[in-house]
């Protein structure tokens, strides 16, 4: 070979210790076996804190990337067109709304809540990828205007003026929304990474009208492929509320 060495083979040295002569007498089955061993013992890999979780999520935020915008623009497009109509048919507003996150940011499952005009409580309206008995689930739940100013109940980290985080090992969750989420799979599942999703997570972006009035919120899980939504998706998804704010702020219930 080019630039190699020629090595002789002879007899092996006397020196070899014990310890090399016994390593060449076990057999190739008992050596698999012992590495075998050696890779069960191997230690764990530390669980993410949800302090990491949430540094990574607001440094990305601050300087999320530009380069999605073109895929959301045909599909904001069509949602714009829904103010053509004489008279804005909300639910059909919300629920393209809705479509429109699950499919062009992949979030597995999204809901859209609002304030209702007749007896001013707040009830998820549509959904997006959601099964149908944890969507029942979900319509039977309403918030009053004061529980979406205190957070002492659900907890949570702010990620920004409209966005808010909220992670299975904090536990944010009230008696009523048990039903919402699989709380047996989020115990068995581990946050192994900063944008790792575990069943339980969620995150809240509220809409807001004018004096920063809440008139609605956007609730979504995790991604298709595992993950919490990343910084560019949370951007788009606060643009999609100021949009649907437009039309939230004087509805009527009609």
């Amino acid at each position: 070979m080019p630039g190699g060495r020629t090595i002789q083979m002879g007899k092996p040295q006397s020196g070899l210790n014990r310890t090399s002569e016994f390593s060449l007498s076990i057999p190739a089955k008992e050596i698999m076996s012992l590495d075998t061993i050696a890779g069960k013992t191997s230690p764990k890999q530390p669980v993410v804190t949800s302090q990491e979780v949430v540094r990574k999520l607001r440094f990305d935020y601050t300087y999320a990337s530009r380069e999605a915008t073109d895929r959301m623009l045909d599909s904001l497009t069509e949602l714009i067109e829904h103010f053509k109509a004489p008279r804005v048919n909300i639910t059909a507003f919300l629920q393209d709304a809705a479509n429109l996150i699950h499919k062009q940011l992949r979030i597995k499952e999204v809901s859209i809540g609002v304030r209702s005009p007749v007896d001013g409580l707040y009830r998820y309206h549509v959904m997006s990828g959601m099964r149908e008995f944890v969507w029942s689930e979900h319509k039977s739940i309403s918030y009053t205007k004061e529980d979406f100013g205190d957070f002492t109940k659900w907890g949570g980290f702010t990620i920004s003026e409209y966005t808010r985080l909220f992670l299975f090992e904090e536990k944010p969750y009230l008696e009523s929304e048990k039903g919402t989420f699989d709380a047996q799979m989020g115990q068995r599942m581990r946050r192994k990474t900063p944008d790792a999703y575990v069943e339980g997570d969620y995150l809240d972006v509220y809409i807001q009208g004018r004096n920063r009035e809440v008139v609605g919120w956007i609730e979504t899980g995790g991604t298709w492929d595992g993950k919490l939504p990343d910084a560019q998706g949370i951007k788009w998804m606060e643009f999609v509320g100021s949009v649907l704010a437009i039309a939230l702020m004087d509805w009527d219930g009609k």
